[in-house]
């Protein structure tokens, strides 16, 4: 018999551990549904409103919750709580006027819901995964989180298309789905750790290191913590001179919650 899909079942103790949930509570958690970004980093609405956030004791209070239409991610209503939100992504809850960014964080669960003002959350960094062409002198941008755009460029545009590389990150209007500004991968940018050890830590960029015969080439960050060197795969630009997005102090959380 063949295979019919990925699994649609999640067991607690094998669940990543970005999911704030009690391993030896229950045999079974929510999965996603297959999301834009990896398995790992999508955190079900199920678990942030019943977990994380505390707005809910069962998901049968959660279902009931999203069906009144007061969560929006990225500006967008969402009522399937299998439904998951990822770095950089801003969760909003209409209802009690509260606004969050999910961003990496030097703690037990890795990831955490910042808390930011609404101005704040028009806005969303977003981090080029790949740089085509297309027919009728088109280049599509596709980012971390699976969205993408389509840009003429022979026509008059603010967006710097010749300059924009993988790796790079642009400022993103979620209201008007325009692109406020850009921040090249380079020495001197501010960066973020997404990965790794010294996940959380944020710096500026003061080398670029090619290694010979490899793909991934290591970055030196300097940071509070002081130097710090990383995968350019565990790096996310954030803004030129400093962060354009708030986000947390990296102080580590301890607390075991399984």
């Amino acid at each position: 018999m063949g295979s019919k899909g990925s699994t649609r079942h999640s067991k607690r103790l094998s669940a990543p551990i970005t999911y704030a949930i009690k391993r030896k509570h229950g045999k079974f958690t929510i999965r996603p549904h297959p999301t834009r970004g990896s398995y790992e980093t999508a955190i079900p609405l199920g678990i942030v409103l019943r977990e994380i956030l505390g707005y809910a004791k069962t998901l049968n209070e959660v279902k009931k919750i999203l069906a009144k239409k007061v969560v929006k991610v990225d500006g967008k209503v969402r009522t399937d709580y299998k439904f998951a939100i990822g770095p950089m992504d801003v969760l909003e809850i209409t209802k009690t006027q509260e606004f969050f960014r999910l961003v990496p964080y030097k703690g037990k669960r890795l990831y955490t819901l910042h808390p930011i003002t609404e101005e704040k959350a028009k806005l969303k960094i977003l981090q080029v995964k790949k740089k085509n062409s297309l027919r009728g002198r088109l280049t599509q941008f596709t980012f971390h989180d699976g969205r993408t755009l389509a840009v003429n460029s022979s026509e008059e545009t603010t967006i710097p298309v010749q300059e924009i590389s993988p790796k790079d990150s642009i400022l993103f209007n979620l209201e008007t789905n325009e692109v406020v500004e850009h921040y090249p991968f380079a020495e001197g940018n501010f960066g973020l750790i997404t990965g790794g050890r010294h996940v959380g830590l944020q710096g500026t960029i003061t080398e670029i290191e090619s290694q010979l015969g490899r793909k991934m080439r290591t970055i030196t960050l300097q940071t509070e913590e002081g130097e710090i060197k990383t995968s350019d795969t565990h790096i996310f630009i954030v803004g030129i001179d400093k962060a354009m997005v708030t986000l947390p102090e990296p102080t580590g959380e301890t607390k075991d919650e399984s």
